[in-house]
């Protein structure tokens, strides 16, 4: 490709409002441009890269026995219905509707699409498994779009079902999966930890992300320092101990308390005790219905709510509780009760580790004190509803550590969420019985693995592209171009790396030096190869590494040897 005639252009200064560095160096160096907030124009360079990452995923699913396809971007918004998930709270589901009537879904992901396929067909045992997969156009009505490539509104996603017989077939299908995305990643470059994740609406049991450590990453996930536990914090387990099992238990009293006492700081300031002595309660509202959640929990943890929405089958249906929703139940800030009021109540499994907690009944002037979970008070629901935190320990009690980074993948036990739920998605057993299709669900979003790798990858001067996903291998750089002579050296030299089948790119702009240089570096391909009168007279080329600086100087013969090795 010449770069005379590339379209899109470097850039030479930052746009005040692009912080990311992956959004900052892709702008720059003439790889995206923002069409509206959440949606981006892949230029060229940008869509030779998108290629080599889909490339690799490509030839990875179809290594392991999966078949690519393509589904309609446009689903029939009674399949959403089917499974309900038109209703799927803060998914983001964006809708149209045709000439006719006919409402759609945006695909902002392909479940029923795919179950709807599979179901048109009389299948039996014996054509099980299969594991169909798509590279498509996602829609999601973020409410905040961000970062360039990494929060979107509309991406492509390489999205893969598979279909089984049963949990145990499953359990290969995902090792098979999970084994594809560890060697999709290192080709293209990214040390990537499965971590164990919060399936939220897609459903199913469990699932997994693949998440890639970084600075600009949202993913919070704790892991122990060898790595034998690795959770994202919206599911990670605190592993409880015993607070003070040896305390003789005391009866429940009630106490004298100043009115000021009302938080936990004002709590430990009046007895003097660790925060986890007392007891807390935290209150939600189901957004659906309006319905308070009260939960109770030991003062020095938090509620994770993404816990608490699996627990009580609201997934992403559950807000904090106001001053207004508290009034409802007569009460104000700081002074609801661990029982008695007309809400669902929820404890944490926190509340058995402790003896003689202080709390739960607080009115202007009293409280208790001596207050044991299960004697005194029990609620219906029973469950762990904690926020792992760093310094917490995992669930075999080695001590946890905060990572952060980028979301780039994930894999999903869908097992029979769908299939049950949607007519006719059955297969034929050996028995002559019908059976619902035991699924998994895989996707990696291009446009995020692009992304990420830049940030992982880039130096001062710009992006330095892993070989394998780089928008080119060499960037021969012509300089004294109003030379013919040489120019017409430098084409040849283009040409003849071309006929070689290496991808170049070949600047043959007639400008300055510098901006040459630094156009490259910020572009990030490869290798240079720089085309001078010094280098016509001398026979050999200056050859750059832009990973690691190094700088050799090759005859034709052994620049082609070593380009093609």
């Amino acid at each position: 490709m010449r770069q005379s005639r590339l379209f899109g252009k470097t850039e030479k200064t930052d746009r005040p409002d692009v912080t990311l560095t992956s959004h900052k160096l892709l702008t720059k160096g003439g790889f995206i441009r923002e069409s509206v907030s959440g949606r981006y124009f892949l230029l060229p360079l940008g869509m030779r890269v998108a290629n080599k990452i889909t490339d690799i995923i490509r030839e990875e699913m179809n290594s392991a026995g999966a078949q690519e396809m393509i589904s309609p971007t446009l689903h029939p918004l009674e399949l959403w219905q089917e499974t309900n998930r038109d209703n799927a709270g803060n998914f983001g589901l964006m809708l149209v509707t045709d000439r006719r009537g006919a409402r759609f879904a945006l695909g902002g992901t392909a479940e029923e699409m795919f179950v709807d396929v599979a179901r048109k067909f009389q299948l039996s045992y014996k054509d099980l498994p299969f594991n169909i997969y798509q590279f498509s156009t996602k829609f999601r009505d973020e409410l905040r779009a961000r970062g360039g490539l990494l929060r979107v509104r509309e991406f492509v996603m390489k999205d893969a079902y598979s279909f089984d017989v049963d949990a145990t077939a499953f359990h290969s299908t995902y090792q098979t999966m999970a084994q594809v995305y560890d060697r999709c990643y290192t080709r293209m470059g990214l040390s990537a930890k499965q971590v164990l994740a919060d399936n939220g609406y897609i459903g199913g049991e469990y699932c997994h992300e693949y998440i890639v450590d970084c600075s600009a990453g949202e993913s919070r996930y704790l892991e122990t320092a060898d790595g034998s536990y690795c959770a994202h914090e919206d599911v990670a387990t605190v592993g409880l101990v015993p607070m003070n099992s040896e305390e003789p238990l005391e009866d429940m009293e009630v106490i004298t308390q100043p009115q000021w006492v009302k938080s936990m700081a004002d709590n430990i300031k009046h007895y003097g005790e660790p925060e986890w002595r007392y007891l807390k309660n935290v209150v939600y509202k189901k957004i659906d219905t309006g319905d308070l959640v009260i939960v109770t929990i030991r003062g020095d943890l938090e509620v994770n709510k993404t816990k608490l929405e699996k627990v009580l089958g609201a997934i992403e249906l559950l807000e904090e509780a106001t001053s207004d929703d508290l009034a409802r139940l007569g009460v104000k800030p700081g002074y609801v009760q661990a029982w008695g009021h007309t809400a669902t109540y929820v404890a944490d499994l926190s509340l058995k580790t402790v003896r003689n907690f202080i709390g739960g009944q607080k009115t202007d002037t009293t409280d208790t004190r001596n207050v044991n979970y299960g004697r005194d008070f029990a609620h219906p629901i029973e469950a762990d509803v904690a926020l792992a935190q760093p310094g917490h320990v995992s669930p075999d009690g080695h001590l946890l550590h905060e990572r952060r980074g980028v979301e780039v993948g994930n894999i999903f036990q869908l097992g029979t969420h769908y299939s049950s739920a949607m007519a006719g998605a059955t297969f034929m057993a050996k028995d002559g019985s019908l059976q619902p299709y035991y699924m998994g669900c895989y996707g990696i979003g291009i446009g995020r693995t692009l992304a990420t790798i830049v940030e992982i990858y880039n130096d001062e001067k710009g992006i330095v592209w892993p070989e394998s996903v780089a928008p080119f291998k060499v960037h021969v750089v012509a300089l004294n171009t109003d030379d013919q002579a040489l120019r017409d050296w430098a084409d040849g030299i283009y040409e003849n790396l071309l006929s070689r089948g290496i991808d170049v790119l070949y600047d043959d702009r007639d400008v300055r030096a510098g901006e040459k240089f630094a156009d490259s570096d910020l572009i990030g391909i490869p290798y240079r190869v720089v085309v001078s009168k010094k280098s016509k007279e001398s026979g050999l080329f200056e050859v750059v590494s832009r990973s690691s600086g190094e700088t050799h100087y090759l005859g034709e013969d052994d620049l082609i040897n070593r380009l093609t090795s």
